[in-house]
């Protein structure tokens, strides 16, 4: 009696009269029109001359101030397709794409449209991170941002709003 009800199931399975998540076989079904995730891939272009432009008057400005930055920082900023941080100050060495500079910085490309006060602010932040024992946001950065903050109209801080 088991054995011909079984191999009823069976043979209904096999034709596809049954199908398997009528015995709870499989979980749900994802339905085709869903919506893929954000995509954190910045589709634009790899660097912008505006932005390596401003990188270097940057540099030049803080070495005025007589902020010790590194010589050794790339010419051409990154851009990346982040939306949690605005900007980044890479070592050598934490990136294998990274070898021939001392240090690299990279910018979210989702901010190319923030005002140039607003992208100066957060490249200097960055080359904060080149001073000697500057990587951290503690220590030797936060002595130099406070030093630039005291001598000029930059806002340095850990953390930028959402101004620009």
């Amino acid at each position: 009696m088991w054995f011909t009800i079984a191999f009823i199931l069976i043979l209904l399975l096999c034709t596809g009269i049954l199908v398997p998540w009528a015995f709870g076989m499989y979980t749900k079904i994802a339905p085709h029109h869903t919506t893929p995730k954000r995509s954190h891939k910045w589709e634009g272009p790899k660097t912008d001359a505006r932005i390596n432009r401003m990188l270097c008057e940057c540099i030049e400005f803080l070495k005025e101030l007589g902020v010790p930055v590194s010589n050794s920082i790339c010419p051409q900023v990154r851009l990346i397709g982040s939306h949690r941080t605005y900007g980044r100050c890479c070592a050598r060495g934490s990136l294998k794409r990274y070898t021939k500079y001392d240090f690299y910085i990279e910018l979210s490309g989702h901010i190319l449209n923030k005002s140039d006060k607003f992208l100066r602010n957060t490249i200097i932040h960055e080359l904060l991170h080149t001073v000697p024992d500057g990587l951290c946001h503690t220590g030797e950065w936060k002595k130099w941002a406070k030093y630039v903050n005291a001598r000029t109209g930059y806002n340095i801080q850990r953390l930028a709003g959402d101004e620009g």
